[in-house]
């Protein structure tokens, strides 16, 4: 058994099989549709989800997971003997889930217990990467410390670019101020937003006026950002209930960089629920 297990949670749109594989231990994130609770990723599947969304009347709501859920994972990784637990979750800009893991640590009994949490300052594919970097370098062997210094390095180096069809799911859920999103739909522009590096909120960070004119200058950005000459250690190409769309936008990537490796992943119910259909974007880190 690996003396460093791994925790993360359901908007890491993380294949089941994988974190079977790799014993990662899942704490999922809830969704409420239609006065149903739901957990994401286990209890509803997102082609339900973005069906029942758009005949929604009102929009769903989310909460994080409880602080007895994240006890009840670090209890069984200690009796299954792990030495270190590394929970590392969505940005706690956007969601309290990193809280309430940092609550549930300090309930445990063991004093020699040690658990890391880490706030990702992200979400979707972009704390998939994270999570898979922490894995391979628990898996090969290397220390907490050279782990964590890892985790720390592929974070700083994180980013998160995407455009959304209507601002407003992200006004109504919070993430998004009604100024900036009432301006940008009135505008009919279409903002490049992004998850700002210092605490993880959403914000906008250029005023674009069209999708095509925004991925153009987000494949701008995405190179600019390793330095002109070399391509991204690794991509995701984000997307919510649009794959032709993904599908298309990987492509195109690959035939204008060959070797690039974009990977359209889609988000699930608990960020579907405040960005809404039609989200594209790329997540990418160079390190």
């Amino acid at each position: 058994m690996n003396p460093i297990r791994i925790v993360t949670d359901s908007t890491a749109a993380l294949p089941d099989d994988w974190l079977e594989v790799h014993k990662v231990a899942l704490v999922p994130l809830l969704v409420n549709i239609e006065s149903e609770v739901y957990k994401e990723s286990i209890e509803i599947s997102n082609r339900d989800f973005y069906a029942r969304l758009v005949r929604a009347k009102e929009l769903p709501t989310t909460s994080q997971p409880s602080s007895g859920d994240f006890l009840t994972t670090y209890k069984r990784l200690l009796e299954e003997g792990a030495k270190t637990i590394i929970s590392i979750h969505i940005s706690a800009g956007i969601s309290g889930t990193a809280n309430s893991a940092r609550t549930a640590a300090g309930m445990i009994e063991d004093k020699d217990a040690d658990i890391v949490v880490i706030d990702s300052k992200q979400t979707g594919p972009a704390l998939g990467f994270i999570v898979k970097e922490a894995v391979e370098y628990a898996e090969s062997g290397k220390s907490k410390e050279e782990t964590l210094n890892r985790i720390y390095q592929v974070m700083d180096s994180m980013r998160t670019l995407f455009v959304v069809n209507d601002l407003m799911f992200l006004h109504k859920g919070g993430r998004l101020s009604g100024a900036k999103a009432i301006i940008g739909s009135l505008l009919q522009v279409k903002p490049i937003l992004h998850f700002v590096r210092d605490d993880g909120r959403i914000e906008v960070l250029e005023q674009v006026r069209t999708e095509k004119r925004a991925l153009r200058r987000i494949t701008d950005l995405m190179i600019a950002e390793g330095g002109g000459d070399r391509l991204p250690t690794n991509i995701a190409i984000p997307y919510a209930d649009n794959i032709e769309k993904a599908r298309e936008v990987a492509r195109s990537l690959e035939e204008e960089f060959p070797g690039i490796g974009a990977q359209p992943i889609e988000i699930g119910p608990i960020i579907g629920t405040h960005v809404g259909p039609g989200l594209i974007g790329f997540q990418f880190y160079y390190c």
